[in-house]
């Protein structure tokens, strides 16, 4: 008689458990990787607006590091324990800030370590950012695996010199029966209407944290542009962040008072989402592979896109959504003109459902990390030449 193998222990480490794509994707693997492993997630500070999106019952253990500034070593050493106390030879990383925290605890853990950083990544914003990218490298060399999120952002970073000892490219997914556009559409009519909305508006949605790169300020340069020709979009903007004062001064400068909500954080956006015809990522830069627009792809809605990250990789231009230059809010604004009418929003959208059943959903994203952490934790890996 054959014997069950052990659970495979795994330990998971963000920089904190708020609302962001690198830590839903991370909370997505812990819940979901299944009874062949042993989960721990640890995150380094206390931010947990999504923290009861954790399935208790999928983790042996969640735990927060206490990490009080940029370099806390007492940190590390409470990441190396941890690990060690379950047996986890492999940590798992989301982006460079728990890269840098489990490298340092290699350092201090009594038995090797394999680090693992899942980038989310690409196109930096700001000086400071190329900064900190370049302080970050040497942690990417040195790390025994690199996972990127797409076929574009792989190639842009290559050109680059961001590369580990092996590298890998697993698209995000989603969960298809959690985001079942029947079962949310019931609702959708009073939603609407709870936000002033009436049946025969047309709604474009904006699901992100409210932070600068985001431009959610040319979503709204864009909608007041299309009204000036009498096609007068509502505005959902799903989600909370820094950026709320400045939007709402924008809303009252361009007088779009009547026709903007901000609904602040959700834990679950499939009512807001399903209240919309149309969702929209504007995003300047950082968008690699949008958790958000999978999302609302999976609930039948078409996507409009900034043109950056693996977008083209997401959205086929007229079937599923559509395209623009980033910062560009006349052709934003061009976009949803595309999307006025409602025949060809459900086209687009119905064909969005299809694209992620194809090829993005959750369980194919599983699956294949699944493989490549059994890999990873059962042999060494092998050097990059």
């Amino acid at each position: 008689m054959s014997q069950t193998p052990a659970p495979q222990p795994v330990l998971l480490l963000t920089s904190r458990v708020g609302m962001g794509g690198a830590e839903r994707h991370a909370i997505s693997l812990a819940n979901r990787l299944g009874p062949g492993f042993r989960v721990v997630l640890a995150y380094l500070k206390r931010e947990e607006d999504m923290i009861g999106q954790v399935d208790r019952s999928a983790v042996a253990e969640l735990r927060c590091l206490e990490a009080a500034r940029f370099l806390d070593l007492g940190a590390a050493r409470r990441l190396a324990a941890l690990a060690e106390a379950h047996g986890a030879r492999l940590v798992v990383c989301a982006n460079m800030y728990a890269l840098f925290y489990a490298t340092l605890a290699r350092l201090y853990s009594k038995a090797p370590l394999t680090v693992m950083e899942i980038f989310h990544t690409t196109k930096l914003r700001t000086a400071k950012e190329h900064f900190f990218l370049n302080f970050y490298r040497p942690f990417f060399w040195a790390a025994h695996h690199l996972v990127y999120v797409c076929d574009g952002q792989r190639r842009f970073w290559s050109r680059r010199g961001l590369w580990a000892r092996q590298v890998h490219m697993i698209y995000n997914g989603v969960d298809l029966p959690h985001f079942d556009p029947a079962a949310a559409a019931p609702g959708a009519a009073a939603t609407r209407a709870a936000l002033g909305f009436g049946p025969a508006d047309r709604v474009v949605g904006i699901c992100a944290v409210l932070r600068p790169e985001k431009a959610h300020v040319d979503l709204l340069g864009a909608v007041a542009r299309l009204g000036r020709d009498g096609r007068r979009w509502k505005v959902l903007i799903i989600g909370d962040g820094p950026m709320r004062g400045v939007i709402e001064a924008e809303v009252a400068r361009l007088g779009l008072q009547d026709h903007v909500r901000v609904t602040g954080f959700q834990s679950d956006v499939r009512p807001w989402v399903a209240a919309c015809d149309v969702l929209a990522l504007a995003s300047t830069a950082i968008e690699t592979f949008s958790i958000a627009a999978l999302e609302a792809m999976a609930m039948e809605k078409p996507m409009i896109m900034s043109d950056i990250g693996g977008a083209r990789e997401q959205v086929e231009p007229g079937v599923n959504g559509l395209l623009f230059p980033a910062g560009d809010v006349a052709a934003l604004a061009a976009c949803l003109g595309e999307c006025w009418d409602p025949a060809a929003t459900r086209r687009m959208g119905a064909a969005a459902r299809q694209r992620v059943a194809r090829d993005f959903s959750l369980d194919t994203m599983i699956e294949r990390y699944a493989a490549l952490f059994r890999r990873a934790a059962g042999a060494p890996a092998v050097e990059r030449r």
